[in-house]
């Protein structure tokens, strides 16, 4: 039989790549490869591989949803352990983003994905890496788990451990779905449970321990992500070329690069200008001010945020970042730019999403908000994202408007009404909470 041919790279990282292949008989498969750099980190990868295989192998012999094992071996200097593959199964990050299609609908799909958390749980897996990109939902409706490589057996879970796996998913989907989603995942999971694995707290409690602590998780891990676009990888590559740095992956290459050289033309004084009209270039500023930005930009993009998506990054020979911005979308330079009704709403359910996840820009370099022409209030782009010590148990209206420097009290009747619909629309308060929230809006804060 002649060998399998490679027919696309799923994923790639430093350590670890995933590929499909397919056989002179047209079957699939997947194949993992753990190929690390250093002679440390390579001595692991067997065992790694190793792992994964024993662990697949076992789960599957159990009947749990997980690729059927085929094999491993060395290969070339790395070792690879081949599975089936799975069909255009899509996972729950990209059918939460609407980037795929839920085979049997949302409820069912996001019960089916409840039942198999509880399923490996109640197999003792401790899965350590369990995130949405590791959960796949068949044409069937049926959910499987992948990535099993940190993964171990033990005779019983412990709550703490259950809980980790709850706020990791609930971290990575908090802002995809409701609050009334996530208490229906967190009901049909205890459900699913044998009752001795059951936590001993009330659903009302752990729903909202799991919405705190996801809270801050998520705030953590798009944190971290930072450093994926600081490498050649899933979310951009490395260029040397006309520039030395990274482009964001889909992006027209040689246009960036005409952009980049036209803005540094104009002189390196000025900060900020439109390229074109849905591109905005930075420059003028240092390379470690540049790659803040372009973080900054990634933080926005990956926290749902309206507001700049990075396409570019040229550190060498003199700094630049590109950013794809609405067409036409303008700074807001003074306050009163964002006092019509439709860009005061839009600020309020920005605000409210800004605290929804324990934001709070900080301007550096240029105006904080911009407005789209129908008056859709973004982010600036050249501030960072702090974390919001306060806890958001509520929404303090008159520290929402003070972002953009005004308050309630300088608002009209009709002005205060559309910034605090946008408040309401956009925060995901429920039942006490938000009537105070709405008496505090109708008193004038």
């Amino acid at each position: 039989m002649s060998p399998a041919q490679l027919e696309r790279v799923l994923k790639t990282g430093l350590r670890r790549s995933v590929r499909l292949e397919r056989d002179a008989d047209g079957i699939r498969t997947v194949v993992k490869r753990f190929a690390s750099r250093g002679l440390v980190a390579a001595s692991l990868d067997r065992a790694r591989a190793a792992a994964e295989h024993r662990m697949l192998t076992e789960l599957f012999e159990r009947g749990l949803a997980v690729p059927r094992p085929i094999g491993c071996e060395r290969v070339e200097g790395g070792w690879e352990v081949r599975m089936e593959w799975l069909g255009e199964s899509p996972n729950a990050a990209d059918l939460l983003a609407g980037k795929a299609r839920w085979p049997a609908g949302r409820r069912a799909g996001l019960r089916a994905f409840a039942n198999l958390l509880a399923a490996l749980h109640a197999a003792g897996v401790d899965h350590a890496d369990l995130h949405n990109g590791n959960a796949l939902l068949g044409a069937s409706g049926r959910a499987f788990a992948i990535d099993f490589h940190k993964a171990r057996r033990v005779r019983a879970l412990r709550e703490r451990t259950l809980l980790r796996d709850l706020v990791k998913l609930c971290a990575g989907a908090r802002e995809l779905t409701t609050a009334r989603e996530r208490a229906r995942f967190l009901l049909d999971w205890r459900a699913a449970l044998p009752r001795e694995l059951r936590p001993a707290a009330s659903l009302a409690a752990l729903a909202r321990e799991l919405e705190e602590r996801g809270r801050e998780e998520r705030v953590d891990c798009v944190h971290k992500r930072r450093a994926r676009w600081l490498r050649d990888g899933t979310a951009c590559a490395a260029v040397d070329g006309d520039f030395r740095g990274f482009v964001r992956h889909g992006v027209d290459r040689e246009r960036i690069a005409r952009l980049g050289r036209t803005a540094l033309a104009r002189g390196a004084g000025e900060f900020a200008g439109l390229a074109e009209p849905d591109v905005l270039l930075v420059t003028g500023a240092s390379a470690r001010i540049a790659r803040r930005i372009w973080c900054s930009a990634a933080r926005i993009e990956e926290h749902g945020l309206p507001g700049p998506r990075p396409l570019a990054l040229s550190l060498e020979p003199r700094p630049w970042v590109a950013l794809a911005m609405p067409p036409h979308a303008l700074p807001a330079t003074v306050p009163q730019a964002l006092r019509s009704l439709r860009s005061l709403h839009s600020l309020g359910r920005l605000c409210a999403s800004l605290f929804d996840r324990s934001l709070r820009p900080a301007p550096a370099i240029g105006p904080l908000f911009w407005i789209a022409p129908r008056g859709e209030v973004l982010l600036g782009t050249l501030g960072a994202l702090r974390r919001e010590r306060r806890a958001p148990t509520g929404l303090d209206a008159v520290r929402a408007l003070s972002l953009a420097g005004l308050s309630l009290s300088d608002l009209p009747r009709r002005e205060r009404a559309a910034f605090a619909a946008g408040l309401l629309a956009g925060s995901r308060l429920a039942g006490a909470a938000r009537r105070a929230l709405a008496i505090e809006l109708r008193h004038g804060g």
